[in-house]
């Protein structure tokens, strides 16, 4: 039987009817689970992000005009994982990233965080974020008293998103053929094109057509791209 603070939760977000009342709510989070900070993150199809939460304006002007979102540990480890990502678990010790974290602290972000990657229909993707001010103990414990909360929580947020904003549904990719999911998931894995080449029996030249046919099918800027989207979409695994 679910506890009744959470059966609340769920009957809000089935009252959820537009992007306002979405923003109203996921904020409400932040008092619910006695956060600093509670955010929503849905991927455009398009491109870019919507922000639903409390995180501070200013910090997400400043992370798009820096391009925070292409060198972020947490982006990049939600691309890659399937489970929540605790932020302290994550390599932080990078030039960029360093500067990524010392400006989310100045903006009140952090310096504890859990972000939960959800994965929806046709590659859809979007994220959920808490963080506080919490030592690392405390923040570990809080979590496991409310991760089973929080992850029924995201499941039906995000349910609700592809009924009320049926724009954050991608379209469906082209199939990737067996040979571009060999070559993207050992890119995946850190490979080298050469070792990659070796290990699949192919020139190299062969193996960048591959390549290039795969980032095509996932309308990725460069390579890094589309390796981030063939995971975050499902068509492999790490």
């Amino acid at each position: 039987m679910l506890d009744t603070s959470i059966a609340s939760l769920l009957d809000q977000i089935q009252n959820i009817q537009d992007e306002d009342e979405l923003d109203a709510f996921v904020c409400s989070l932040r008092d619910h689970f006695e956060t600093t900070h509670s955010a929503f993150f849905v991927m455009k199809p398009c491109g870019g992000i919507s922000f639903f939460g409390t995180y501070p304006k200013e910090w997400s002007n400043t992370f798009f005009a820096k391009g925070y979102d292409r060198h972020d540990p947490i982006i990049l480890a939600c691309y890659k994982n399937f489970l929540p990502v605790d932020w302290q678990d994550l390599d932080w010790s990078g030039r960029q990233a360093q500067i990524i974290y010392q400006v989310a602290l100045a903006h009140g972000l952090g310096p504890q965080g859990y972000t939960v990657p959800i994965r929806g229909p046709r590659g859809q993707y979007a994220a959920f974020s808490l963080c506080g001010r919490e030592n690392g103990e405390e923040w570990r414990k809080k979590w496991k008293r409310l991760r089973v909360d929080i992850l029924t929580v995201c499941h039906f947020l995000n349910a609700r998103v592809l009924e009320i904003c049926p724009k954050t549904q991608n379209d469906p990719y082209k199939v990737l053929s067996p040979r571009e999911v060999d070559a993207m998931s050992f890119l995946a894995r850190g490979f080298s094109r050469a070792q990659i080449a070796e290990t699949l029996n192919i020139s190299e030249h062969t193996l960048r057509a591959y390549i290039e046919s795969a980032r095509r099918k996932l309308d990725a800027a460069n390579t890094t791209h589309a390796v981030a989207k063939a995971i975050s979409h499902g068509f492999i695994l790490v």
